[in-house]
């Protein structure tokens, strides 16, 4: 009862500590936006769940709870990790974890704690997502009657399950060092697109209601293909409607949907046994400390040199010279952003260019290689307008002359630069077979995804939150081809997508004047930042 107890309250004093955070407030306000986006209007010139781009289900409790659930467990998986990704580094920054590691507390007890901290907080968005669910019904008022099986099933057996293996994984990729930062988030987003790519073929929950949905349709239209799409798709006219009434929850299937629970434990477990516990922290410390002592003999030394040295007037120093070069900060800048790069990142970088150049446009549009060259340096750009706070060295640079205007453009340059790099081979390939639409919309990109970068930094101080938004805006961009987010201009099959990249010009100003907007906010904040420092 000892270790339940325990697991109890690391888990509802984390969960107390996680609630009362703001970014838990955003969360929330952009999980009851989409929700209200997961049900279009009747309508609507957009759908989330269509059946062979001709059919949708009846706004009854059974579809739109089901529907629901289905955007739900494809956004929320992404979104929600990178909520909750950072309980035990918080401990570790606190200083909490130094009080953790001289208790009784097992390290499979702190885990199971913190990983059930992890599933109440996305239960909790969940359960907001379910509310909106019921309002979203009355107001789109095409079947007023509300179920509760059919409602609360969907959320159970779909859902649930899902962000339980979420909520695992997070605890996971916080127990190396090595899966903490930007590497660690970019690895599940791997992850993540492989659970998206692959969930329609495999056996589960998403699998298990489209199938339901498919076989009930081709009862009704024989003509019926067995198709279905989901995400935000644009649609030429209306879809027609059919009653659908939900899934029939058997024991099997029930049992069957659970399964994710075994496996969220497991994760668990062996988070456990990779988890080294907070010993470095104490070793961390114990080095600070002798690297303090090293500092202090060091500077008594240099005032017992001092005193020994003769004394010089300031006007005998030589004139002080400024370097007003910018070339030279470019070259700093842009050798500090690839710091964070390994002879594999190079590696992988070159191969892509190479690709770009010698693959034709289609295969490189139809496989992928094209939007995977804008993801691959996600970890450098996320360093842009950030690295100061990250080592407190700001109020070193503060001293500099015009120190907003140069640093920050040279941070953009140096980043424009690598973009401009990384995507050369494919943009020689795209100017080579004229294909001019692709390659205003690549020149607009290398600008638009160094200034989105260079502003999160500023304004965050942070890389985490450029990796996270620049992660989402991909997703549902180049990957899905989403209206308005799709940079690199990939026509769809619907009307609204084939006009904003017919004209690739004109969109290509739009991002423009976004990145110029996004820089002028970031030199404002910086400079505003400066003074009240």
């Amino acid at each position: 009862m000892a270790v339940f107890r325990s697991i109890y309250h690391i888990a509802r004093a984390d969960l107390l500590e996680r609630i009362r955070q703001y970014s838990f407030l955003v969360m929330l306000g952009l999980t009851i936006i989409g929700a209200y986006f997961f049900v279009p209007p009747i309508d609507s010139e957009y759908v989330t769940l269509h059946l062979d781009g001709q059919y949708r289900g009846i706004y009854n409790t059974a579809w739109v709870s089901a529907s629901v659930a289905l955007s739900t467990v494809t956004f929320l998986p992404l979104l929600g990790f990178y909520l909750i990704k950072n309980s035990i580094q918080r401990d570790r920054q606190t200083g909490v974890g130094q009080i953790i590691a001289s208790t009784t507390v097992k390290k499979l007890t702190y885990m199971l704690g913190k990983a059930i901290s992890n599933f109440a907080v996305l239960t909790i968005i969940m359960a907001c997502v379910m509310v909106i669910t019921l309002i979203m019904q009355r107001v789109r008022g095409e079947v007023l009657t509300i179920e509760f099986w059919p409602f609360i099933s969907p959320f159970l057996f779909v859902t649930l399950p899902v962000l339980s293996v979420v909520a695992a994984l997070a605890v996971l990729f916080e127990s190396r060092n090595a899966l903490q930062g930007g590497l660690g988030n970019a690895i599940y987003f791997v992850l993540f697109l492989a659970y998206a790519t692959t969930s329609s073929l495999l056996p589960s929950g998403v699998t298990l209601v489209t199938s339901d949905m498919l076989q009930e349709l081709t009862a009704l239209k024989p003509d019926f293909t067995g198709t279905y799409g989901m995400g935000f798709l644009t649609v030429e006219q209306p879809l027609q409607s059919f009653e659908w009434q939900g899934v029939d929850w058997t024991g099997e299937l029930i049992l069957r949907q659970l399964i994710p629970f075994p496996i969220a434990l497991v994760v668990v477990i062996a988070a456990a046994l990779m988890f080294r516990g907070f010993q470095q922290v104490s070793e961390r410390k114990d080095k600070t400390r002798k690297s303090k002592e090293k500092q202090e003999d060091t500077a008594a030394a240099l005032e017992q040199g001092a005193r020994s040295t003769p004394r010089i007037r300031a006007a005998e120093l030589s004139p002080v010279s400024e370097r007003n070069t910018l070339l030279a900060l470019v070259i700093a800048e842009a050798r500090l952003m690839l710091k964070k790069a390994s002879l594999g990142w190079y590696l992988i970088a070159a191969v892509l260019i190479i690709l770009g150049v010698a693959l034709p446009t289609p295969i490189s549009l139809n496989y992928m290689i094209w939007p995977f060259i804008w993801l691959w340096p996600i970890v450098l750009w996320s360093g842009m307008g950030n690295r100061e706070a990250l080592y407190r060295t700001q109020f070193l640079i503060a001293a500099s002359p015009r120190v907003v205007v140069r640093q920050l453009y040279a941070i953009w340059i140096s980043g424009v630069s690598m973009s401009l790099a990384i995507a050369s081979g494919m943009l020689i390939r795209l100017a080579a077979e004229g294909e001019f639409s692709y390659f205003t919309f690549g020149l607009a990109a290398v600008i638009l995804i160094p200034s989105i970068a260079l502003a999160c930094g500023v304004l965050t101080n942070t890389n985490r939150t450029f990796e996270v938004l620049y992660m989402i805006i991909w997703y549902m961009g180049p990957f899905n081809q989403m209206p308005y987010l799709n940079f690199l201009g990939f026509q769809s099959e619907g009307s609204l997508q084939t006009a904003l990249t017919s004209n690739a010009g004109a969109m290509s100003l739009i991002y423009l004047a976004i990145s110029a907007a996004l820089l002028l906010v970031a030199y404002l904040w910086r400079k505003q930042a400066l003074r009240g420092e």
